[in-house]
Formats: C-alpha cells, structure tokens, sequence
C-alpha cells in the first residue's frame, strides 16, 4: 500500500542523524504490521539468517539486524515493541539496544501503541550503538508525549570503561526452561551472563513469576488493541 511513498517530513531521528553526518543508505525490510518474532512476513518475502540460509534471522526488525550482519551498513535503527530489537540482534549475531522508555523520540515512526512504542540504535559494536545513542536520544520540544521534558543523555561513549564494579545483573528465572526452550541456547545465555563476574558484575538470577505467562497475557491485548486504534484505524 505505501510502496513508493515519500514522507513529507523527516522522522526526528532521521534528522539528527543527518545532522551528525550520517548517510542514509534506505529503508530495511521489516516484518508485516511489525508483528512477527520470526522473519518470514515481510511483503518482500523470507529474510534469511546472515549466517545460515536455513534459519530465520528473527524480527520484526529483521532486515536490520540481517543488513548489519551481512557488512551491507554500519549502523541501523529498529523498533521493539516486544522484542523486536533484541530478537533479531541476537539471531543474528550483532548488537541491538532498546532504549529506555521515551529516551529516544518516536516522532514521526508509525506507532502500534503509545504505552510500549521504542526505536534504538542497531550496530556490529557495542561502541557504534552506544555512539549513535548519543545522536538518536534526547527531548523533542514536546513533540512526542513519550517523553518527560527533564531528559539527560550522557557520553555513552566515555562509559565503556570495561569495569563493571558494583552492577548487579538479573537473570530472571521464568525466562528459561520454557515449553519453547531450548536446554542448550538456556545454557548458552547463562554461561555468558556469568562471564560478566571477570568484569566485576555480581550475576543473580531472580524471579518475577507474573513474567511468564501472564505477561504474555498482560502484552497481547494492549498490543493488539493499539494496533487496531493506530496502524489500522487511525492511520489506516
């Protein structure tokens, strides 16, 4: 439906990656409606894992992480919701963060619902996200009500010391040992949780028993709900 179309007006992240002199080289495939973990409902088809043809490269932000992965752009934007940054950067082998909530302006990307809308940054690097988080985040006049007008961004940059002396890092329980598990990728996420302590983290497990399943439940009929009031109906 909107093939071809060009915006007006720039998104605010767009912007003020041009201003600090990036290039935009296009726009990535993303799943359809943004609404699959997997990576095969894009309108242009299957988006294949970057290392392996025969497997799913996750989603929805999948041509992203698979056009990072593939050495095709330095850097890329993504959009979670409920996932859909950090799925397919971990599929894919490269590095996705989900910004906390309102750091980084929405103005101007088409919303599912106002209560869970995140875009960050998508990179090789830990260094390169936290370099373009720099460009991506702060207040936008006001623009986007996800924001509270007192926002601060640091030097991300200058915080990528190594030392990680006094952090407490969360594995939480209900994320592993699922009907849907995996015995040795569970094993895999904890072994490298636990090489943090080298860094100086204190690695804990903890448990939040509302997480799994009824934040499933929790999740969907917000989700759904704003995807009818704004992909579909109001912006339909």
């Amino acid at each position: 439906i909107m093939e071809g179309y060009i915006p007006e007006f720039d998104a605010t992240i767009v912007t003020r990656i041009l201003d600090a002199g990036g290039i935009i080289k296009g726009k990535s495939v993303c799943e359809d409606l943004c609404m699959s973990g997997n990576s095969f409902t894009s309108c242009t088809g299957p988006v294949l894992n970057a290392h392996d043809s025969s497997r799913s490269s996750s989603g929805s932000s999948s041509g992203s992480a698979t056009l990072l992965a593939l050495n095709e752009v330095d850097l890329a934007i993504g959009g979670d919701q409920g996932g859909s940054i950090r799925l397919p950067a971990a599929w894919s082998g490269v590095v996705g963060h989900k910004p906390t909530y309102g750091l980084v302006p929405y103005t101007g990307i088409v919303p599912m619902n106002i209560t869970v809308d995140h875009v960050g940054p998508m990179a090789r690097t830990v260094e390169d996200v936290a370099l373009m988080l720099e460009v991506l985040a702060g207040y936008d006049d006001g623009l986007d009500p996800r924001q509270a007008p007192n926002l601060t961004v640091p030097e991300y940059t200058s915080q990528l010391t190594g030392d990680l002396s006094g952090m407490k890092v969360g594995l939480l329980t209900e994320g592993f040992g699922q009907e849907l598990s995996e015995d040795d990728v569970d094993d895999m996420v904890r072994d490298a949780a636990h090489k943090l302590t080298s860094a100086g983290a204190t690695v804990e497990e903890v448990s939040i028993p509302i997480h799994y399943p009824d934040g499933t439940h929790i999740w969907h009929p917000v989700a759904v709900e704003g995807i009818m009031q704004t992909m579909m109906t109001l912006n339909g």
